[in-house]
C-alpha cells in the first residue's frame, strides 16, 4: 500500500471536519438515507461539501454503487460522478458520487464514523459544481451550508 493511501486511512482524531473529508458512517433516515431490506441503518461514505455557520450540521454527497434510475427524473443522472474502482482506497468496484441531493450529517455522527481520507481536488471541484446546479438545492440551502 502506498504511503498516500496509508495516510488516507488514518483516523481523523483532530475533530477538525473539513470540506472534502470522507467518512464512512452508519447512515439512516436522519441522513436522508433509506436503508435497504427494512434495516434501521446502512453504512455509507459521506463527503463533506458544506457546513452550517455554527458547525452543527454538514451537507454531504455520498458514494453509491449504482444509479437507481427508477427513482430519478430523466436527466438527473447527470448529477452522478463516475468513480473508477481503485480511485479511493475503499472503492473496490466502479461507483458513483451522488451530487443530486445533499445529505445532512452532524459533526458527532461524522466523527463517530471512520475517516477514509479526502476527495481529490478534481472530484471535489466537479462535486461542488454539480451540487450548485442541482434542481434539488435551493439558494437558501446552499447559502445555509456556506456553499454560495
Amino acid at each position: 500500500m502506498s504511503l498516500s493511501k496509508r495516510n488516507n486511512r488514518k483516523k481523523d482524531s483532530s475533530g477538525n471536519i473539513e470540506i472534502g473529508n470522507i467518512y464512512k458512517i452508519e447512515a439512516d433516515e436522519e441522513n436522508d438515507i433509506t436503508p435497504p431490506d427494512g434495516r434501521i441503518s446502512w453504512h455509507k461514505h459521506f463527503v463533506v461539501i458544506g457546513k452550517a455557520q455554527d458547525g452543527s450540521l454538514y451537507g454531504c454527497v455520498v458514494f453509491d454503487s449504482k444509479i437507481n434510475k427508477e427513482y430519478l427524473t430523466p436527466g438527473t443522472e447527470d448529477f452522478y460522478i463516475p468513480i473508477e474502482k481503485g480511485s479511493y482506497s475503499f472503492i473496490d468496484h466502479d461507483s458513483y458520487l451522488e451530487c443530486l441531493k445533499l445529505k445532512p450529517a452532524t459533526a458527532k455522527k461524522l466523527l463517530q464514523g471512520k475517516f477514509e481520507g479526502k476527495l481529490t481536488d478534481t472530484d471535489l471541484e466537479k462535486a461542488m459544481s454539480l451540487v450548485k446546479m442541482s434542481p434539488r438545492h435551493s439558494f437558501v440551502l446552499l447559502k445555509a451550508y456556506g456553499i454560495l
